[in-house]
C-alpha cells in the first residue's frame, strides 16, 4: 500500500511502474470518497503512471487549491485555530518535492508508513 500526496507523486508513480503494477485502485478518503483535492491528486498520479511529466501538474493543483478543504484551512487560518498555517496548502501542493514513495507496511496490528 502507497500514501501518495502531490509532495510525493512523481516518486509514487516511479514505484508503481518500477513494480510493473496493473491495474491500480485510488482510495479517496476526504468527504466520504469525494474530496476534490485527492480526487486530483490520485488522477495526477495516475497520469504519471503512464508517463505523463510534471508539466502539465498545474490543473490539478488548481483543482486541489480551490477544493473545500482548503477552503476550510484557511478559513482556521483566519480564525486563529491552533495547528494550521498559513502555508499549509501551499506546501501540500509542491509536487514532486520528495524523491520517495510513501510506502505502508504491516507492523503488529497496525501499519507504518516510511520511505
Amino acid at each position: 500500500m502507497l500514501c501518495a500526496s502531490f509532495v510525493v507523486a512523481g516518486a509514487t508513480a516511479g514505484f508503481l511502474r518500477a513494480a510493473g503494477s496493473g491495474a491500480v485502485t485510488f482510495v479517496v478518503t476526504g468527504e466520504e470518497g469525494r474530496a476534490e483535492e485527492d480526487v486530483a491528486c490520485a488522477e495526477y498520479v495516475a497520469r504519471r503512471v503512464g508517463g505523463g511529466g510534471v508539466e502539465g501538474v498545474e490543473p490539478y493543483l488548481r483543482r486541489a487549491r480551490r477544493s473545500r478543504a482548503a477552503a476550510d484551512l484557511a478559513a482556521g487560518v483566519r480564525r486563529g485555530y491552533a495547528g494550521v498555517h498559513r502555508d499549509d496548502v501551499e506546501l501540500c501542493l509542491e509536487a514532486d518535492r520528495f524523491p520517495f514513495a510513501m510506502v505502508a507496511r504491516r507492523e503488529g496490528a497496525g501499519l507504518r508508513e516510511s520511505p
